[in-house]
């Protein structure tokens, strides 16, 4: 239980380090109406990670009952990701400065975040709950080693909610100091949003190589245990 609940924190902090998704809810939440916005893009954001929860949790179970080298995979997915996000951070680090590289997907949710209602920013909320590559794979981890644990239907709920919940922190607190504090917290907020534009190179560099590395030593770990 300890265990897997210690590999179901460590793939929700690596999937809510993300500047993406921090820029976003800065872009909701300096809206003209940032608590229904904020509100709407926090509900859509955590269903969409709901969503890929299950989808996770669905496949973890295929992979468990019909692989019997589900560690193998597990731990060669892990090691390919990490040294995939390790190679972005190299070459991001040597790359001249730019503005920040997007997916499409990405740069058009960015693109119209900041002047749409309530209904649209859930819309997009929940594609980026859902996640791109990066995140869906963490939360297949993710939910792979739940299933794979055979802990009673309590227990996995709760490992699925403590995903949840650490993989949209980047939201939740900003949304909430808003809903809470109001246009003190978006003054802040608009601080700490400049912030990110100017730092944004140096700090997805520094997260790339960061979970990089963390994931590689857990893909190897897993490899030699």
């Amino acid at each position: 239980m300890i265990y897997t609940g210690a590999q179901v924190l460590f793939y929700a902090l690596c999937a809510a380090l993300s500047p993406m998704i921090l820029a976003a809810t800065f872009l909701v939440l300096r809206s003209e109406r940032p608590r229904r916005n904020g509100i709407a893009f926090l509900s859509g954001f955590v269903i969409g990670t709901a969503i890929a929860c299950v989808v996770g949790l669905v496949l973890g179970d295929a992979f468990v009952e019909r692989l019997d080298a589900h560690d193998t995979f597990k731990s060669v997915v892990t090691l390919g990701l990490g040294l995939v996000l390790i190679a972005v951070g190299l070459q991001a680090r040597h790359a001249p400065p730019q503005p920040e590289a997007r997916s499409s997907r990405a740069a058009a949710i960015l693109a119209t975040l900041g002047n749409v209602g309530p209904a649209a920013t859930f819309s997009m909320a929940g594609l980026l709950g859902f996640g791109g590559p990066k995140r869906l794979v963490l939360t297949l981890l993710a939910m792979t080693a739940v299933s794979q644990a055979s802990l009673r239907n309590v227990v996995d709920l709760t490992l699925v909610a403590l995903y949840i919940a650490v993989a949209t922190v980047l939201v939740s607190v900003p949304v909430v100091l808003v809903v809470i504090a109001g246009e003190h917290a978006a003054e802040l907020l608009g601080v700490a949003q400049t912030w990110l534009a100017e730092h944004a190179t140096v700090i997805r560099v520094w997260l790339s190589l960061t979970v990089g590395v963390a994931l590689v030593i857990d893909g190897l770990l897993r490899m030699l245990v």
